[in-house]
């Protein structure tokens, strides 16, 4: 679940190829997502990039979501800080537990892509109930399921040293050119990556060919 993607991404790190998409039988694109429950900007890309273009990339891209960044676990890691205070680590925390009742990294998306758009961050109510999750989430919340789920979150997080929410990264490397350009143009950036791949034939369909992306230069990846 959430706890063993967490673990992907840091294999990702250490080398460790990706798992095949099953239905197209190619590497997906793994895309990490660093960002916090109450970060305006990570609101921002959430609502204007990934989530309106989330659905025609779904079946090429696994999307691992990292709800951490600026914070801080503190007490000997049994207590946390946040940028935006106790709410934020809240947020931060109850999407974590709820993301890690389901393998399927389609519907741990959609969640956060849903619940990054409530107007109450920790009213988990609507999102839950619409992807079929549960709601009962006390146990993790107040216990070490939850602590666990954090820790793994800053490992992750300590890795790539965010200066910027959110943080996108491609493949298990961040790179500051796609990062900027995902902010402005995540589809266009998207079909980039597969274009310098060379795989992106199976695409063909969402991205134009030869991909034009307004705000993509050339760049190395």
């Amino acid at each position: 679940m959430i706890f063993r993607k967490l673990c992907m991404v840091l294999s990702i790190i250490a080398g460790i190829s990706g798992v095949l998409s099953q239905d197209l039988g190619r590497p997906k694109l793994k895309v990490s997502i660093i960002y916090e429950a109450l970060c305006s900007d990570s609101i921002e890309f959430f609502a204007h990039q990934l989530g309106p273009n989330y659905d025609v990339l779904k079946d090429y891209i696994d999307v691992t979501m990292i709800p951490f960044s600026k914070s801080l676990s503190v007490n000997h890691m049994l207590k946390f800080v946040c940028q935006h205070g106790p709410e934020e680590c809240k947020g931060n925390r109850q999407q974590l537990c709820v993301m890690n009742q389901s393998y399927d990294q389609v519907v741990q998306t959609k969640f956060v892509l849903c619940q990054m758009g409530q107007k109450n961050i920790t009213d988990i109510e609507e999102c839950t109930k619409a992807l079929g999750l549960s709601s009962n989430i006390t146990a993790c919340m107040e216990g070490d399921e939850g602590n666990h789920l954090q820790l793994q979150a800053e490992r992750v997080t300590f890795v790539y040293q965010p200066q910027f929410l959110p943080t996108i990264i491609y493949d298990g490397i961040f790179n500051q050119q796609l990062q900027d350009n995902s902010i402005k143009d995540f589809l266009g950036t998207v079909c980039h990556v597969f274009q310098l791949r060379g795989d992106l034939i199976p695409l063909s369909g969402v991205c134009h060919y030869p991909v034009v992306c307004l705000t993509c230069s050339v760049f190395a990846y």
